[in-house]
């Protein structure tokens, strides 16, 4: 809770009458962040919190976990909506293969952004912690061609919407425990490229190299850097330059 209001202060997340959407996939990340965010944070502007939950459709619609989400959120007396997609079949389509996770994140946002403007939100909250943001900037340099990260706040359709990620001073690890001790109902992984994803490589890649230098934190370190970013590389002309 601390590390959650002290990045809501630095980035300026929350504003007064903020009406914030808060994207529930079902795992501890966004279940944690919308357990938080509905219990009001200390010192925070009055806001408004409404959660959202797209099914990507890996399960039949009404099943037994989206009715665990429903009657969650009925307890916590947080307004919400469902919306059943077929996102899973794009993303696991022929000509996706390479890349599902992408094809899958594009669609999940759209609907986001959809049921943020019919709910009248002008936020919306993302569960993306810190192991999140810096994976996230390996995979662009890698995978990406370009040295580009997660911001903790993001304007989006010319500042009528922003995205906010309040647990950008927050570790993977402690959002876990986290969710394990408030007894979150966390739902099962359905996605059948789990585990083998870029992002998996990269986690895999980093705890190898934390295990070699357990002297060195790795993830902190890389973290650290999107603050301390010392670069004047000139930009060549396209056609001079090799792809």
């Amino acid at each position: 809770m601390g590390r959650v209001s002290r990045a809501v202060e630095d980035y300026r997340m929350i504003e007064q009458g903020d009406r914030i959407l808060v994207g529930v996939s079902g795992g501890s990340d966004s279940l944690s962040l919308l357990a938080i965010l509905s219990d009001r944070l200390a010192h925070a502007p009055r806001y408004e919190v409404v959660a959202a939950h797209v099914d990507l459709g890996f399960d039949e619609p009404e099943s037994k976990g989206w009715r665990r989400l429903e009657a969650h959120f009925r307890t916590l007396g947080v307004p919400h909506c469902f919306v059943h997609t077929e996102i899973a079949r794009s993303a696991l389509d022929e000509q996706a293969r390479k890349n599902p996770c992408f094809i899958c994140s594009m669609y999940r946002r759209r609907e986001i952004y959809r049921i943020a403007h019919a709910e009248k939100c002008n936020k919306i909250a993302y569960g993306h912690h810190q192991d999140d943001i810096v994976e996230t900037l390996l995979i662009n340099i890698l995978y990406g061609r370009k040295i580009g990260a997660m911001n903790p706040v993001q304007e989006v359709f010319k500042g009528q919407m922003h995205i906010i990620r309040p647990f950008v001073y927050v570790e993977e690890e402690l959002l876990k425990k986290y969710a394990l001790e408030a007894g979150l109902p966390v739902l099962p992984r359905r996605c059948p490229v789990d585990g083998g994803t870029r992002r998996q490589k990269i986690k895999e890649m980093i705890r190898s190299l934390q295990k070699d230098e357990p002297h060195a934190n790795i993830r902190k370190n890389i973290f650290k850097a999107l603050q301390h970013v010392e670069m004047d590389w000139p930009k060549v002309n396209s056609r001079n330059s090799k792809s």
